[in-house]
């Protein structure tokens, strides 16, 4: 007698498959619904409510993160001669940010750092450095060498103002930031146009993969990193912290 021939879906390893293929399937779909969901949320208008949303997911407090969070290399030695620098250095406090323009959790924390250095003033000293991610930010690496050819002309901060304040980085916004600020045009577009300081960018790229960087922000506040969107008042209470032990 023959023996009968079962349809594959009716044995064991087919009814496996056939339930791997069916959470496979629904992951798919979860995934595709929201999508759709946050597509439909931002058509509406709800950009900025989502952001924050995110912006509040992504949010690091420093004072739950490992206090003894110190960079194995001394953060001190990647503060390069070209680095964009505000306050003596003789200040209390080194704070070197890593940053990335197009990042929105870099634009959400710049105007809450823009007001600790208000604040603290001659009390700290502000080191930038220019971390593009370019995997995911397709326009940040051109607004970085835009800020590095304003910054050969002395006007850097006042250039990231205008970056983070505006919030475009297409090659119309760049220029226009370099006329709000009256600078050289044909030695800026030029400085553009040969990525005269791209080498800096990798320089700095290369200290971010040394320090342990992870994302941005990041900032190494006398060699203790802190990472994500900080509130004031923590930053606050660092400084205060810092401060003290001078």
């Amino acid at each position: 007698m023959d023996t009968p021939i079962i349809p594959w879906h009716r044995t064991r390893a087919g009814r496996i498959f056939l339930i791997i293929l069916a959470c496979i399937g629904g992951i798919i779909l979860i995934f595709a619904a929201l999508t759709g969901y946050y597509l439909w949320r931002i058509g509406r208008g709800d950009r900025a409510e989502l952001q924050t949303i995110f912006v509040n997911q992504f949010t690091f407090d420093p004072e739950k993160q490992n206090k003894d969070n110190v960079a194995t290399v001394d953060p001190k030695s990647v503060i390069r001669s070209y680095s964009p620098t505000l306050g003596e250095e003789t200040a209390p406090i080194t704070i070197i940010e890593f940053i990335d323009f197009e990042c929105p959790f870099c634009q959400a924390s710049w105007p809450i750092f823009e007001k600790i250095k208000e604040r603290f003033g001659p009390a700290i000293r502000v080191v930038f450095k220019h971390i593009p991610v370019t995997q995911i930010h397709k326009q940040t690496l051109s607004a970085h060498i835009a800020a590095t050819c304003a910054d050969e002309q002395d006007k850097f901060w006042q250039y990231e103002k205008e970056i983070f304040t505006a919030k475009k980085l297409d090659a119309v916004a760049l220029n226009a930031y370099a006329k709000n600020l009256n600078l050289d045009l044909n030695s800026f577009n030029r400085c553009i146009q040969t990525k005269k300081y791209l080498k800096n960018i990798e320089t700095d790229i290369r200290d971010a993969a040394d320090l342990g960087v992870r994302g941005t922000p990041t900032y190494f506040v006398n060699g203790r990193k802190l990472e994500g969107v900080i509130p004031e008042d923590i930053w606050s209470k660092i400084i205060i912290a810092e401060i003290q032990k001078q």
